[in-house]
């Protein structure tokens, strides 16, 4: 029996050898490239990536920056009716690898309250109470609900409304109202309504069965004598008459000393109701805030007899013309 060349044995377990440590490293690099290909797949978002609450419309490769691999799938999708950060799974594939690489996108609330209100403009009368929040319909959001009042806006904390405004708001005059909003995500909105306080009028007690004035006709065929006189300002005659002047100086000429302005005048006498006013009376003019402006006497027929203004002097007028188109009324009838 010939013996086995110990040499030749020894060439064949090389040989083996470095096949096995041939394959050994070919399987090594293998696994080394898919690992390298592995770890390389990554998907990087856009700055700021957001989506906006219930958007029906989202897409996350419109998110997407840069993706080393190929999208093939989503294996996990946001729900953008739930604001907050959730996660995306993207399944991902670059040469024979595949990847499931998750990234955070924002589902972000960006709509602000709705502020409703009643009325564009409130009036009230000075000294009446008013509550403010009583022109608010309503102040809701789509994410957080109705909205509750508070009065001081809190320094921390979000999901309120309330009222802003300057200066006192209980003076006469008209007042911006400000309604500001913030939900919980931050997003505010405002809405600005007007209140007007109208100054409280003056009321004057009206008598009835007051004796008629017996210079009454005395006064009127003086005041119709006087007409074409000339109106001027601060003037109570002979020559030039404002309204309150012109009134006092035909009652002068009567005899009777009656006060000298349109405001003092409103209380000579007694109040009566125009529907009683007989010739001889006084009427005292103003607007709806109480204040006189002008001064009249009234003749009879429906009539009055005035010292008007620098362009027609001292006339005759109708007291419904007047009623009519110089936007006061009459605030008192008063019988001397």
């Amino acid at each position: 029996m010939k013996s086995v060349d110990r040499p030749s044995v020894k060439k064949i377990l090389r040989a083996f050898l470095l096949v096995v440590l041939s394959f050994i490293m070919i399987i090594s690099c293998s696994a080394y490239r898919n690992y390298s290909t592995f770890q390389s797949i990554k998907v990087v978002l856009k700055k700021n990536a957001t989506v906006n609450y219930g958007s029906d419309k989202y897409d996350i490769k419109k998110l997407i920056k840069k993706v080393d691999g190929k999208i093939i799938s989503v294996k996990q999708d946001i729900d953008t009716s739930v604001v907050g950060v959730q996660e995306v799974i993207l399944e991902v594939k670059k040469d024979n690898m595949v990847k499931d690489v998750p990234v955070l996108v924002s589902v972000v609330d960006s709509v602000s309250p709705v502020i409703s209100l009643k009325n564009e403009t409130v009036s009230i009368t000075e000294g009446d109470y008013y509550d403010l929040k009583e022109n608010i319909h309503s102040v809701n959001d789509e994410i957080d609900g109705d909205l509750e009042y508070t009065d001081i806006a809190p320094e921390s904390g979000l999901k309120y409304y309330n009222l802003s405004y300057e200066g006192d708001i209980t003076a006469v005059g008209s007042h911006d109202i400000t309604v500001v909003a913030v939900d919980a995500s931050g997003n505010k909105a405002t809405q600005t309504f007007r209140l007007d306080v109208e100054e409280k009028p003056v009321y004057y007690p009206v008598h009835y069965g007051v004796a008629a004035n017996p210079q009454g006709n005395d006064v009127v065929s003086i005041a119709y004598s006087l007409l074409g006189m000339p109106y001027i300002a601060n003037s109570a005659g002979p020559y030039g008459f404002d309204c309150s002047g012109f009134v006092s100086y035909v009652y002068s000429c009567v005899g009777t000393s009656i006060t000298r302005s349109s405001y003092s005048q409103q209380y000579v006498g007694t109040g009566v109701s125009y529907a009683d006013a007989q010739p001889g009376d006084i009427l005292i003019w103003g607007y709806y805030d109480g204040a006189p402006t002008h001064s009249a006497l009234y003749v009879g027929n429906g009539q009055m007899i005035h010292a008007a203004n620098s362009g027609t002097g001292v006339i005759v007028s109708d007291v419904n013309f007047w009623l009519n188109g110089s936007g006061t009324h009459i605030l008192t009838v008063r019988r001397v």
